[in-house]
């Protein structure tokens, strides 16, 4: 069967998605390696919540969604569970830091980061893999083979 040509954003989504790996990668060997500081760990954080609003927004309003449901209205209720995770998610990131004491971060800060952010990686691939398997589904693509 043939495949019709990319629809439009496919690229864009699909560098974002890249981009969001790589950040979360990132972040990942900073809390592994420990050789940055608390505030530069801190400020990658930061950085995946502002790139997750972007993300978000982009798959809302720039059309990839929309133009994906045109091609498989049957995939409307799905695509609406997936969009009503996105707030949850930008709250669960800004969430992620532990607080900063007024003499310094908490004994366990690393641990404690390191936790909500395994915990908040998976729940953010979870969806990623959800919204990547309907927009195959609706474009009868294998997106996910280059993720």
């Amino acid at each position: 069967m043939s495949q019709s040509p990319n629809p439009p954003g496919y690229e864009r989504v699909l560098a974002d998605h890249h981009a969001l790996k790589d950040l979360l990668s990132r972040i990942d060997q900073a809390l592994t390696e420990k050789t940055s500081s608390i505030a530069e760990v801190s400020d990658l954080l930061a950085k995946l919540g502002d790139r997750l609003v972007r993300h978000f927004s982009m798959e809302e309003e720039g059309g990839y969604f929309s133009e994906a449901l045109l091609q498989a209205p049957r995939l409307i209720s799905r695509a609406n569970e997936l969009m009503a995770q996105h707030p949850k998610m930008c709250t669960c990131v800004r969430d992620l830091v532990p607080g900063v004491g007024e003499v310094g971060p908490k004994k366990d800060w690393w641990q404690e980061t390191r936790q909500r952010f395994d915990a908040f990686r998976e729940e953010l691939l979870r969806h990623e893999q959800g919204e990547d398997r309907l927009l195959q589904e609706a474009y009868n693509r294998d997106i996910g083979a280059t993720d």
